[in-house]
């Protein structure tokens, strides 16, 4: 009985082990592992983060931004066919940024009108040293394509969200309603990621918002509200976006159509409590007094045949809600006389209309919602030839607003 043990013990470790050397190995061609079928994770899960993003698309370029899971050596493959593509990455003094979980690549360079490929791949640094370095998988994304407008066009399709406050149910049923709508950009106008507390939160509500509106293929512009500036890593937001100008408040031109992105800081003093004397957006929004005056002289801005001011905190407004106002008693004077067709403002959570003149506003101005569903809105801005109109929807699905420009 034993013997017979013993004889069933050794067949069965004979036929494991030829099982075990059938089994296929792991080859490592151009430095990158083959993966294994039954393996939990393939590389582009185990490696990226999140798709990656589109920002600052200004001056014939665009930048590309994602995150990784590792330490990478990372690169942007890109052109107007799949089969012939340009290699990007980023230098600084004479080295590629890289051994990070960050990625920041500027694509110059580009012909407005075309529509261009492009796919981000990272590959895992499994050792950097001053004189040896060691590598693993490369991971690359799908295609993806984005366009950048000539200069002389008349069309685009815009986005407009506000206060979401990382309520992704909220984002979804907003975005539900205006899906169907083929549109060029997003903007993001403040109050969208509050709080920040951690590198890790932030990054967990960009990756939800931008794979929602697919900023893939899809620029978003990223305006800072007053809750963006609070909380530990309120600091450390500007690191995960690619600001116009490198700044939080600019100007760019999509086709003939001019934006100006305004900072309105906090809705209270420097010199509250809470702020504990960290705060100085009295500075700020003095700086932003002689980008205007130079933004409204700009050649871009005065040929314009559109011009749209953007801000979070209302300029102006129906509501007495905000009794501290310094962005307005400093821009005011220049905003008096300057052409533009509409601002748009948010903060309030309420949304409404302030018809020219009101309340001494020289352009119509529309205000979004707030946080919760069923008074939030999202705002579709479109320009067809020389008419340029605004569309508001709630999110009980009804259209509030709809107008001219």
């Amino acid at each position: 009985m034993i013997k017979r043990f013993f004889t069933w013990i050794i067949m069965v470790l004979f036929v494991s082990l030829g099982l075990q050397a059938q089994q296929p190995t792991r080859t490592i061609p151009d430095v990158s592992p083959v993966l294994l079928v039954n393996d939990p994770l393939s590389i582009e899960e185990t490696i990226f983060y999140a798709p990656p993003y589109l920002q600052n698309p200004v001056d014939g370029g665009i930048t590309v931004m994602w995150q990784t899971h590792v330490p990478t050596y990372s690169w942007v493959e890109y052109g107007t066919d799949k089969e012939q593509l340009t290699v990007a990455r980023t230098l600084v003094d004479g080295q590629v940024i890289c051994n990070g979980l960050h990625n920041k690549i500027r694509i110059n360079g580009l012909e407005p009108g075309k529509t261009y490929y492009y796919r981000v791949c990272s590959q895992e640094i499994l050792l950097y040293q001053a004189y040896k370095k060691e590598f693993g998988a490369t991971a690359r994304s799908p295609f993806y394509t984005f366009r950048l407008p000539d200069e002389k066009e008349t069309d685009f399709t815009a986005l407009i969200f506000n206060d979401i406050h990382k309520r992704e149910a909220t984002l979804n049923g907003l975005y539900d309603l205006v899906k169907e709508i083929p549109y060029d950009f997003v903007f993001f106008n403040g109050d969208c990621i509050d709080d920040p507390a951690t590198e890790e939160e932030a990054l967990y509500h960009i990756a939800m918002q931008c794979k929602k509106v697919n900023a893939s293929s899809h620029p978003v512009f990223y305006l800072r509200g007053n809750h963006e500036i609070r909380n530990a890593f309120s600091i450390g937001l500007r690191e995960l976006f690619d600001y116009v100008g490198d700044k939080t408040y600019g100007a760019f031109s999509w086709g003939d159509t001019r934006f100006v992105m305004l900072d309105c800081g906090e809705d209270k003093p420097d010199s509250t409590w809470v702020y504990y004397g960290l705060n100085d957006f009295t500075g700020l929004r003095q700086e932003q007094v002689g980008f205007l005056q130079k933004e409204l002289k700009n050649r871009a801005f005065k040929k314009a045949k559109k011009r749209v001011l953007i801000n979070h905190i209302p300029l102006y407004t129906q509501s007495t809600r905000e009794a501290f106002h310094p962005s307005r008693d400093l821009w005011e004077g220049l905003l008096k006389k300057a052409p533009f067709d509409v601002n748009i403002s948010a903060h309030t959570h309420h949304h409404a209309y302030v018809a020219k003149g009101e309340d001494g506003n020289n352009f119509p101005v529309v205000i979004g919602g707030g946080n919760r569903l069923e008074e939030a809105t999202v705002m579709v801005l479109q320009k067809k030839g020389k008419e340029m109109t605004l569309r508001v929807w709630n999110g009980k699905k009804e259209l509030i607003y709809n107008i001219k420009l």
